[in-house]
């Protein structure tokens, strides 16, 4: 079961471009959450977490096909991209519900409320590991992916396993070689492009700019006309 379960996610955003999913415990979790967010707070009948997350540039390009056939109503969000993930999350929700598995899922959109952790979330179900800049690395994408949602489940989550560390040993281009404690310099789109691990997945000029500055490109304006 404890299988099953990331597996029946998985197939459930086949095709999103919510293309990474991991697991963990949820005495795990408890471990690392503050008072008042662990599970028994946010959702008592938790046994296990399912993370999601994007990897490369599959969910831009997912995302710039459905808004072309959405536009009418996602051209007016605050945060178009955010109302894609969620309906993509929906699908998710749905196996969740015909499995017969309750579940409490969160995001880690500027306004969610609770506002989890999701960097510790994503470090706990195996998707990446910290990197100097403030970002998880991930062995595969580097910087060039994201979290999207988690899952307090009714249910045994398998135990993530412990991901490779591509940082280690690394002479750390991403910040000037520079190594001190804490973090060095935000994850800003220069610390990410010196990053040497996944650059073939690079986001699109477009998607960088919507992301940092909020610029949306020239086919949104078109296509809310």
């Amino acid at each position: 079961m404890a299988t099953s379960v990331l597996a029946l996610v998985a197939s459930a955003l086949d095709g999103s471009g919510l293309n990474l999913v991991g697991g963990a415990t949820r005495d795990a979790f408890d471990a690392r959450a503050p008072e008042g967010f662990r599970s028994g707070a946010l959702f008592p009948r938790a046994r296990g977490v399912v993370v999601v997350a994007s990897g490369g540039r599959e969910l831009w390009s997912r995302f710039r096909v459905a808004y072309a056939s959405a536009a009418q109503t996602w051209a007016r969000a605050e945060h178009p991209l955010d109302a894609f993930v969620a309906g993509a999350l929906a699908r998710a929700d749905a196996a969740f519900a015909g499995a017969g598995i309750a579940f409490c899922r969160f995001e880690p959109t500027l306004y969610a409320e609770p506002a989890l952790d999701f960097r510790a979330l994503g470090e706990l179900a195996g998707l990446g590991t910290p990197g100097p800049f403030g970002m998880l690395i991930h062995a595969t994408y580097g910087p060039w992916w994201a979290l999207r949602g988690a899952y307090l489940v009714d249910a045994e989550v398998a135990v993530a396993r412990a991901p490779p560390a591509p940082c280690e040993g690394c002479a750390a281009p991403c910040v000037g070689g520079r190594r001190t404690s804490g973090l060095i310099d935000l994850a800003t789109p220069d610390a990410r492009r010196r990053c040497v691990v996944g650059p073939e997945h690079r986001y699109e000029d477009e998607q960088i700019a919507y992301h940092y500055g909020g610029a949306r490109p020239p086919w949104m304006a078109q296509l809310a006309r």
